[in-house]
């Protein structure tokens, strides 16, 4: 898991957490006396008195108050996948064959969304997730561009889904996508919020599968020794320290001293962030040695 995936797991749990949120809220509105100031209800949380209603129009509020987090959340977890994307493919392009650029000496961060899906699809028919990850993206634009109004776009690339993808979909968020008609607003609630932070989760799994053939271990040691050196303030500092540390004793069992801390922290990162890749140290130590 890169920096980019854990920056985007982080902000997803704070999504969730919102959500929960909510729900305690109006659950506390809903058990209170109907009439009481809302604000009394909740007297410990700031701002709350800014309500300025009794309990029951606070729960009316409430209730209300989770579609809207919808249309706020949707964009925001699609611009976090869409950030691990544009670093997945600033990683790639560091080690040449592994994709081939579609715009010749343009940043990945300038790229079309598009093109970002499709270079990381590796040559590879789309899958379920990567076809409900292009509804999740037209969705987010649709809010960001259209007040969340349904087009005639989206409403054709839902319809135009595979009957497996919308059923995925289904499975996800506990209702088909569904809105009235054309200009109208879509039903987005916390099902839809939930159905696309597991999309992004799926993407992200597979993208990661596809990328773990890719590169050699030579290269993925190199990839987290770079993550773990630009990951944090003191990231480069710590990489590049020649304090012996504690001895180390080395795979023909003679002691080994020198930089070995430094050697320690990257193995300690790789088991954290990299378990299933089971780096080595001595594969460590050898992409740390060509990087410092």
């Amino acid at each position: 898991m890169s920096r980019h995936a854990r920056t985007g797991l982080g902000a997803a749990l704070a999504v969730v957490a919102l959500g929960v949120g909510v729900q305690l809220a109006r659950r506390e509105m809903a058990t209170a006396h109907p009439f009481v100031p809302a604000a009394s209800v909740l007297p410990a949380v700031p701002g709350v008195e800014r309500l300025g209603m009794p309990a029951r129009a606070a729960e009316r509020a409430f209730d209300t108050a989770a579609a809207d987090i919808g249309f706020m959340a949707v964009p925001h977890l699609v611009a976090l996948h869409i950030e691990l994307c544009v670093g997945t493919v600033t990683e790639c392009l560091r080690f040449p064959g592994v994709l081939t650029p579609h715009r010749k000496g343009l940043e990945p961060a300038r790229w079309d969304v598009p093109q970002l899906g499709k270079a990381l699809q590796f040559g590879l028919a789309p899958t379920t997730a990567d076809l409900l990850m292009r509804f999740c993206v037209k969705l987010r634009n649709t809010i960001m561009h259209g007040a969340g109004k349904v087009d005639p776009d989206l409403a054709n690339l839902w319809n135009g889904l595979p009957p497996a993808v919308k059923t995925r979909w289904k499975a996800l968020a506990g209702r088909p996508f569904t809105y009235s008609g054309i200009g109208a607003l879509p039903e987005l609630d916390w099902p839809e919020v939930m159905a696309v932070l597991a999309i992004t989760k799926e993407s992200a799994h597979e993208i990661n599968a596809r990328l773990a053939t890719k590169l050699t271990r030579a290269q993925w040691a190199a990839l987290v020794v770079r993550d773990y050196r630009d990951g944090s303030p003191n990231g480069r500092r710590r990489l590049n320290s020649t304090s012996p540390g504690r001895t180390a004793t080395g795979p023909d069992g003679n002691p080994r001293t020198g930089q070995e801390r430094a050697v320690r922290r990257l193995v300690g990162h790789a088991t954290t962030y990299y378990r299933p890749l089971a780096m080595t140290t001595d594969e460590l130590r050898a992409a740390r040695a060509a990087m410092t």
